[in-house]
């Protein structure tokens, strides 16, 4: 039993180039948008811990004076930042 080779055609160029063109885009547009994820995700990570260390300051001076503990309270979170990627 003899095998032959098949010969393979090569697909023309323009329908690789325009498959591959089609990946990139779509790939770069998933991409940008975790990037801005991110970025929005860190901003707001930056926000919060800049008002909670506001909060922790200004109870410094408290623990500071007095003999007992000092605890930050923040059940009240209306005061902290939401997180809303796609908003302002």
């Amino acid at each position: 039993m003899k095998f032959r080779r098949k010969k393979l055609i090569p697909a023309t160029l323009g329908g690789k180039a325009a498959q591959v063109s089609l990946e990139l885009a779509a790939s770069l547009v998933v991409v940008f948008i975790l990037l801005f994820g991110a970025l929005q995700l860190f901003l707001w990570m930056n926000r919060s811990l800049v008002q909670r260390q506001k909060d922790y300051e200004a109870q410094r001076v408290n623990a500071g004076n007095s003999g007992s503990e000092v605890q930050v309270d923040e059940s009240d979170q209306s005061k902290y930042p939401k997180l809303n990627i796609f908003g302002q």
